[in-house]
C-alpha cells in the first residue's frame, strides 16, 4: 500500500425536500472494480443492459420446458463485460486502496417508534494515535449516530414492497436461541414461476422437455451424495457426478479438485467430505422447507426490500453450490437472465493452475469456511437487499447548491469492512458482484467472500442502472484474509461481534455504488460523465425526508480509481 494519503472532497448536498446525503467514509482496500473474462467464451457488451428489461415475456404459472438442460457453449457469467477492463490485466494503483471517512447523514429503514436491543460499542473504533490521518478525528464521525437508528417492528410494515420471507417477530438480544420462522408453516411452499420470482428448483414448473419434474431427479442425487458423505465414502467424483446430474450439463472442477483433493490436509479434507458436504446437502434438499416461496427478483426500477433469514440464505448458497439455480446458465441477448449474473458456482469451481485460478482457491477457501461455520452452528440471524431508484424529481440542481463541503477523516490503517457503525461501500460492478465467481479478487469480491450471504444479490439483482443503487444490510462476516487481488488468501476465522438492530441483523449496512469504466481517462471530465457519477453517490448517499433525524457516517475510499481509470483528486 503507498505510503502517500490522497485527500477527497465532497459535497454535502441538501435538495429541495430537505433530503440529505451523508458523506463519510473509512479506509478502504479499494476495489477497482473489474471484470473478468471467462476463458474462451462470449463477454456480453453491458452497455445493452441499461435498457429496462420490463417487457419480457411473462410465463406466469404455465409449464413449458427448461431449455437449461441443453449444451450450451455460450454459458457466461458476468464476470467480465466488454466496456469494463480485465482486472487481473491491470496493474493497480496502490493509491486506490487508502481510504476516507465523510460525516453526513445516513440511510435509513422505515421511519419507526422502536429503539433497537443492541447499541453500537463506539469504543470499538480506535481513533489512529501515531499521526496517520488527516481531517477531523475519525470519532468525530463514529459519534454522529451514538445509538442505532429507530426501527419500526416488522409487524407494522404495511409495504407492498418489502417481502419477508420470514414471520414478523421482534428480535431480543437476550433470547438468543429464538430462530426466525419461515413466513408460511408446517413445510407449506408457495410456488411461484414467473419473471418476478427467483426460480427455485422445487418448483413443480420445472420441467425438461418431455414433461419430467426436475426436483425428484435432484432430490435424488443429493440424498445420495448425503450418505456417502455421512458414511465417510463420498468423493471428488461423487460430488461433480451429483452436480452435472443435478444442472443437467457438463462442467469442469479443476479448481474445486485441486482445493480438496491437493491444498486441503487430510484432516481438512476428510471434514468437508464427511460432515460439512453432508449439511450443504441438506441445505439444499430442505430448500421447500425452509424457504416457503422463492424470493422476489429486485428488478430494473423495482424499489422492492426483501429481508430472509440467514438460514434461509444458507439455504440458497447451497443450490448455488449445487448449480440448481434454473435458466440462469443461459446470458445471451433477449434471454430471460441476460441482464442478471449467473448465481451458480460452476464458474468458480473451474480453472486451470496458475492466473486466476490461485485465487479462485482462495475464494473457494473462504466460502468453504463459511459453510463449516454453519454447520458447527448455524446463524439465526435476518438479512435485508433492497434495491432503490433515485426519481427524477429528486435530482439535484448542482450549479445552485451553496451547501459546503462536509468533514473528512482520512487514513490508510483501516479497512471499509473494519469501520463499525458507518455506511460502508461496495465499490461496485453495475453487475453486482463482478467477478466474484469468476477470476476477480479485488475490493468487491473480497467483502463478498467474507460476507457469504452477500452472494445472494448475484441471485436476486438485475443490472445496476445509473440512478440506482442495491444495500446489502446484515450479512456477517466470516473470515479474516490478507493480500489484495493477486495475493489474496483466506487467512482464518473471523467471530463478527456487531451488534444487531431490533430485526436481528447485524448493524452492517453496505451499499452498491458502481462507477464509469473510463476507457479514455480524459472522457471522465466531460459534464455528462461528472454528472452521473455525481448522481450516483447522491443515490448511495440520500436519504428520505421523513428520516433525515437519523445520521451517519459514510466509509469509501477512491471510488472507481483503479482499473476504471477514475481520477482521485476528482473522485
Amino acid at each position: 500500500m503507498s505510503d502517500s494519503i490522497t485527500t477527497v472532497e465532497k459535497n454535502s448536498i441538501k435538495n429541495n425536500e430537505n433530503e440529505k446525503i451523508m458523506t463519510d467514509t473509512s479506509t478502504s482496500k479499494k476495489r477497482s472494480e473489474t471484470e473478468t473474462k471467462n476463458t474462451g467464451k462470449r463477454t456480453k457488451n453491458t452497455n445493452k443492459s441499461d435498457t429496462n428489461t420490463n417487457d419480457k415475456n411473462d410465463e406466469s404459472m404455465s409449464q413449458s420446458y427448461d431449455d437449461d438442460f441443453e449444451e450450451d457453449t455460450d454459458d457466461i457469467n458476468k464476470n467480465t463485460s466488454n466496456d469494463e477492463p480485465s482486472s487481473q490485466s491491470h496493474n493497480y494503483d496502490e493509491d486506490s486502496l487508502e481510504g476516507k471517512y465523510y460525516e453526513n447523514e445516513g440511510p435509513q429503514e422505515e421511519p419507526s417508534s422502536q429503539q433497537t436491543t443492541d447499541s453500537f460499542d463506539i469504543d470499538k473504533v480506535d481513533e489512529e494515535d501515531d499521526g496517520t490521518f488527516q481531517g477531523i478525528p475519525l470519532s468525530e464521525i463514529t459519534n454522529i449516530c451514538q445509538q442505532p437508528p429507530t426501527m419500526s417492528d416488522m409487524k407494522d410494515i404495511r409495504d407492498r414492497n418489502h417481502t419477508f420471507l420470514i414471520k414478523p417477530f421482534k428480535y431480543d438480544s437476550n433470547d438468543l436461541k429464538r430462530e426466525p420462522e419461515p413466513f408460511y408453516e408446517n413445510g407449506t411452499y408457495v410456488d411461484e414461476w414467473d419473471q418476478d420470482n427467483v426460480r427455485l428448483p422445487c418448483s413443480q414448473f420445472y420441467i425438461t422437455k418431455n414433461g419430467t419434474q426436475r426436483w425428484p431427479t435432484i432430490q435424488g442425487s443429493l440424498t445420495k451424495l448425503q450418505h456417502l458423505s455421512e458414511t465417510h465414502m463420498a468423493t471428488m467424483e461423487d460430488i461433480k457426478e451429483t452436480i452435472e446430474e443435478c444442472a443437467g450439463r457438463k462442467y469442469e472442477f479443476n479448481c474445486l479438485e485441486r482445493l480438496l483433493n491437493e491444498i486441503y490436509s487430510t484432516d481438512e479434507r476428510a471434514h468437508f467430505m464427511s460432515t460439512v458436504l453432508s449439511n450443504i446437502c441438506s441445505l439444499a434438499l430442505n430448500v421447500d422447507k425452509i424457504c416457503s416461496r422463492p424470493p422476489p427478483l429486485l428488478r430494473i426500477g423495482s424499489n422492492r426490500t426483501v429481508t430472509m433469514s440467514q438460514k434461509q440464505a444458507a439455504s440458497l448458497l447451497a443450490c448455488a453450490f449445487f448449480c440448481l439455480f434454473p435458466r440462469r446458465f443461459n446470458q445471451k441477448v433477449g434471454s430471460e437472465y441476460e441482464n442478471y449474473q449467473n448465481p451458480n458456482f460452476n464458474t468458480l469451481f473451474q480453472g486451470g493452475r496458475t492466473g486466476g485460478s490461485i485465487w479462485k482457491i482462495e475464494k473457494l477457501k473462504c466460502i468453504f469456511h463459511y459453510f463449516q461455520r454453519i454447520t458447527e452452528k448455524m446463524p439465526n440471524g435476518v438479512i435485508s437487499f433492497r434495491r432503490y431508484q433515485l426519481p427524477d424529481s429528486c435530482i439535484p440542481k448542482w450549479s445552485e447548491s451553496n451547501e459546503p463541503l462536509c468533514k473528512i477523516h482520512i487514513t490508510k490503517n483501516k479497512a471499509i469492512e473494519d469501520i463499525v457503525g458507518l455506511l460502508q461501500v461496495d465499490f461496485a460492478n453495475k453487475y453486482i458482484g463482478g467477478g466474484v465467481l469468476g477470476d476477480g479478487c479485488v475490493q468487491e469480491e473480497i467483502r463478498f467472500v467474507i460476507c457469504p450471504e452477500m452472494l445472494l444479490s448475484l441471485l436476486l439483482c438485475e443490472v445496476i442502472q445509473p440512478n440506482e443503487c442495491v444495500f446489502l444490510i446484515g450479512c456477517e462476516r466470516f473470515s479474516s484474509y490478507q493480500g489484495y487481488s493477486t495475493t489474496f488468501q483466506f487467512k482464518e476465522n473471523y467471530i463478527d461481534q456487531t451488534p444487531k438492530d431490533s430485526w436481528g441483523r447485524k448493524l452492517c449496512h453496505v451499499v452498491a455504488m458502481d462507477a464509469i469504466a473510463f476507457h479514455n481517462r480524459a472522457t471522465q471530465y466531460t459534464i455528462k460523465n461528472m454528472k452521473r457519477e455525481l448522481m450516483k453517490a447522491y443515490t448511495c448517499f440520500r436519504i428520505p425526508a421523513a428520516v433525515t433525524d437519523q445520521k451517519s457516517g459514510i466509509a469509501t475510499g477512491n471510488w472507481g480509481c483503479g482499473a476504471f481509470n477514475g481520477n482521485k483528486q476528482l473522485k
